[in-house]
This record gives structure tokens, sequence and C-alpha cells, in this order.
């Protein structure tokens, strides 16, 4: 543990080792005649906060998409006569790395005051600090075979679910070649290890503007999987419902690409021509051309339609170079559909394939 006088700069503190960094500090207290409230108020520049008092956990608070740069924890709490333990735990998940004024840009936790009903805020900032970087588990390594050995894990009782919890259990590789994945849309924010290998962070419980989690599927490289006894462990920071986490398997059966005849060539391709490549996953092979317009198609990949410039030859042409194959690349070239369908028009290819 690290001490200071003041409250550090939660990055220059962790030094990218881990995305959290506990502040903990001592509070003497002295109740009031009157049984005063106390609030416990809390301004950071961190992504995610939680604050324990006296080792009970008292809240937490996250920021979003549109709001202030400062995060707000205040929590009513309760402190005994004499001597107390206050410890924040500030969690960042990143940072940017570009922009103006980089050289002044901090995060963590600024501000820490104490509010005892109408006396005056008694501000923590210049306190004696104590500083611990990172997680017992990560120090550990409890998500490794050997780590995960080495605590005492406990059996998850009556479906109660704590924020800042371990969780572990085993499960055996799906049958076939098909992409695994793991479904965390039952959980809240942490980091999922897969026999000692991490497949991430994730924040289901953090929305987008659609009011959809941005990500709730995670992938498992096969790599990383035995025949059985795979060891899952993950570290959860909100919350969440581990026992409705499933092990699933993604089978890719549609692929589509859409390319401008005046676009860059693709960075895999050894052709000068800007080319449409569709490929199947491992095991599959490209079994249909559901659609294919070489001219103005309408839409996208979702949403599609023949434009009023079509190569009459776009279906044939895809067919012979795509169907029954892994994989093909099409150049998005008049010479390759018979010739230009409707000169001084900007062009493009849409391919949709099926791939079984």
């Amino acid at each position: 543990m690290h001490t200071g006088d003041h409250l550090f700069e939660h990055l220059t503190t962790t030094k990218d080792e881990t995305d959290y960094l506990w502040y903990i500090v001592g509070y003497e207290y002295t109740p009031s005649d009157d049984n005063q409230l106390v609030l416990l108020n809390v301004e950071s520049r961190a992504h995610m906060l939680h604050a324990f008092v006296n080792n009970e956990y008292v809240g937490r608070v996250h920021g979003s998409h549109d709001g202030p740069a400062n995060i707000i924890l205040s929590a009513n709490i309760s402190l005994k006569e004499g001597p107390n333990s206050i410890s924040l735990i500030s969690a960042m998940v990143g940072s940017p790395d570009s922009g103006a004024h980089m050289e002044i840009r901090v995060f963590g936790i600024r501000k820490v005051s104490i509010q005892q009903g109408w006396e005056p805020e008694k501000i923590l900032n210049n306190e004696l600090w104590g500083y611990e970087v990172g997680l017992f588990g990560e120090r550990n390594r409890i998500y490794t075979q050997e780590g995960s050995n080495n605590v005492e894990w406990t059996t998850i009782n009556n479906l109660t679910y704590s924020s800042l919890t371990w969780y572990k259990t085993t499960f055996s590789t799906p049958a076939g070649n098909d992409a695994v994945v793991l479904n965390l849309t039952s959980m809240g924010k942490g980091e999922v290890w897969i026999n000692g290998e991490s497949i991430g962070r994730y924040w289901v419980s953090f929305k987008a503007p659609s009011g959809n989690p941005s990500q709730s599927l995670y992938h498992i490289p096969r790599q990383f999987l035995n025949p059985q006894d795979n060891v899952l462990v993950l570290f959860e920071e909100m919350g969440g419902d581990p026992q409705q986490i499933t092990v699933n398997t993604v089978s890719i059966t549609r692929v589509c690409g859409n390319v401008n005849e005046l676009s860059a060539p693709s960075l895999q391709s050894q052709d000068k021509e800007p080319a449409v490549d569709i490929s199947c996953q491992e095991g599959k092979q490209i079994s249909a051309i559901e659609f294919a317009s070489y001219g103005n198609p309408i839409g996208d990949c979702a949403s599609y339609g023949i434009g009023n410039c079509h190569a009459r030859s776009s279906e044939w042409a895809v067919k012979q170079d795509c169907v029954g194959r892994t994989r093909c690349s099409i150049p998005v070239t008049p010479a390759k559909f018979g010739g230009d369908p409707c000169p001084g028009i900007q062009k493009s290819l849409l391919v949709v394939a099926s791939c079984r």
C-alpha cells in the first residue's frame, strides 16, 4: 500500500496494470446531540466508483454518454463514535489517447467530503490516504487453475449476488467447429477469463443510445478450450446473475460485401482494383448467391434492391467465382460484368451470399 497526504491521480498510480485503484482514509467521528444525518460526498473523474464505510458497501455511481466529466456519489452513511474507515474503489476502463490538452487531463477521485447535518462540510482531500493498486484476485491470479486452487470458493446461495464478487464454474466445449461465445446478457460490468486467458472486459448493463448493450456475446477462441472442464472465472462489479450465463455457438450462414469502384483495394488482396471479398467460416462453403448487383444497388447488406443502373450479368458472374468455394474475390470493374452498364455513373458491387 502507498500513502500520501493528497488524492493521487488514477492512471499514473496504476500505470496501466489494472482498472482499479483503492483510496482508503480514516475519519474521526464525534456524534452530535440531535443525531444529524451524515452524508458522504465523492467527486471523481473515473468511469465508476464504489464506496465502503467500515467495510460495509454504501453505494456506487458511474458516468454516462452525455453526462458531465465528474461523477458524484452522495450517500447517507452510518458512522461509529471514534475512528472509522472509508474505502473507495475507482475504476477506469480506458482513456482518450489523443486530442487537445492531454498533459493536463486527470482521472480518479478529485474530492471527498463529509457533511454532518448543517455543520460545515469537512473536506478530506489532504488527510493521510492509503492507496492499493488492483484487486486481490488480480494479484493472486485466481482466474488461473493454480490460483483458483489457492482461495476458498463458496457455493452460490439464495440467488443473492453482490457487487465486486469473483465467480467460478466449469463447462464442456460445444461439439463442432462453429464459433463459441459466452452470453453475458444477465451480467453487469467486469472481466472474464477462460482457462486463465482473458476474453475481455464486459459492461452489459451500460446501454448504448439505442437502449441495448453495445455487446453481450463474447467470443471464446477454440484454442483456449479443452474438451472438458474448462474453467470460467469472472469478476463482477455490479451484481448480475451468473447462473443465467450460457455457452453458445454461432454459425454464420449469411455474408455480404459492398464495395465502390473508387474504393482502395483490400490490404489482403494482391490485385490493384477494388474487390468484394466474401468468405465463410471454417467448415462451410458459399452455397448460393442471394443477391448481386453491379451498378448502383439500393440499400445495404440488411436491406437491398436493384437500382436504375444494373449489369444483367451480375449474379451469373459472381456465381461463377464464388459458389462451392470457402472464399472468393470479385473485382469491381466493368470488364468483369461484360462492360459498363451505365457510363458516367459511379458504380459499386453489392453481394449477399449464403454459407452452408
